[in-house]
């Protein structure tokens, strides 16, 4: 009786020492397994800062690009704008020139008159 005794004890401590293994080694891998998670989570969010960076940096960039298109076209369309104001104060200019001699017209004035209102004729060879 006494030997049962020994051996189901040293059963239960091979038993135990088994089980304590067993633990140990589920431990150890869970440890592993929550520093490797962790460290998966550190290099994604590391990762999807470094693309939200550069993300942010192609944003600026095409913003820039957009900004010099915008403002190449706003100053050419205020150069236009200038060219044709001149262009109208320089027509208006020589149209009011214009009219300013048509008042100072006469038909005494004009050689051609004469002509016009058929007072003259034109010499014709026959």
């Amino acid at each position: 009786v006494r030997s049962d005794q020994i051996k189901s004890l040293e059963e239960m401590k091979v038993s135990f020492a088994t089980s304590l293994h067993q633990l140990n080694t589920l431990l150890q891998d869970e440890m592993r397994d929550r520093r490797a998670e962790g460290s998966l989570r550190d290099t994604r969010e590391s990762t999807e800062k470094s693309e939200r960076i550069s993300e942010n940096a192609a944003i600026k960039d095409d913003i820039g690009k957009h900004k010099t298109v915008f403002f190449g076209a706003r100053d050419d369309i205020y150069q236009k704008i200038s060219d044709c104001t001149h262009d109208i104060e320089v027509i208006a200019t020589a149209m009011s020139k214009v009219s300013v001699a048509k008042g100072n017209l006469s038909p005494e004035r004009l050689h051609c008159w004469k002509y016009f209102n058929g007072q003259g004729s034109l010499s014709t060879i026959s």
